[in-house]
């Protein structure tokens, strides 16, 4: 993972960060206090990462579609590697979790995305030269206004 690449897309993860936080605005039965908490939390990391983030708008400005793709690209990898975390955190939520329809869906899902995942990685380790020239050149010339 490769850690200027994370810092180039904090700008995308902000702006989902940031939709989160809208959306949660709208969510009935949730106490004002949290909704304010959970604002000034994202504007406090939108206020540390302020040039990282301005960096990123620049550079979506230049070459939106090259930043989409490292962007893609990186939430891949980050799944990917987070899964060392997400797999014991489902695992013990499974353990504890009383409803047993609940318990197997959580399973199916972290097995099919994890299969997923590794069909994907295996994939693109495979024709990671054929497909980067297909992203990078080829489907670039054929979507308009990329550069």
């Amino acid at each position: 993972m490769n850690e200027i690449l994370l810092i180039k897309s904090l700008f995308f993860f902000m702006s989902l960060w940031g939709l989160a936080v809208l959306l949660l605005w709208f969510r009935p039965r949730i106490d004002i206090i949290w909704k304010i908490m959970a604002t000034l939390i994202l504007g406090f990391y939108v206020w540390f990462f302020f040039d990282e983030i301005s960096t990123g708008v620049n550079a979506l400005m230049n070459d939106w579609y090259g930043l989409s793709i490292h962007f893609i690209k990186e939430v891949l990898v980050l799944t990917f590697v987070n899964l060392f975390f997400f797999w014991p955190l489902a695992l013990i939520i499974i353990f504890y979790k009383a409803d047993d329809l609940g318990a197997e869906r959580l399973l199916k899902f972290m097995v099919l995305l994890t299969l997923v995942l590794w069909v994907v990685f295996i994939i693109y380790f495979l024709f990671s030269k054929n497909l980067d020239s297909f992203i990078f050149e080829k489907l670039k010339k054929m979507i308009p206004y990329a550069k």
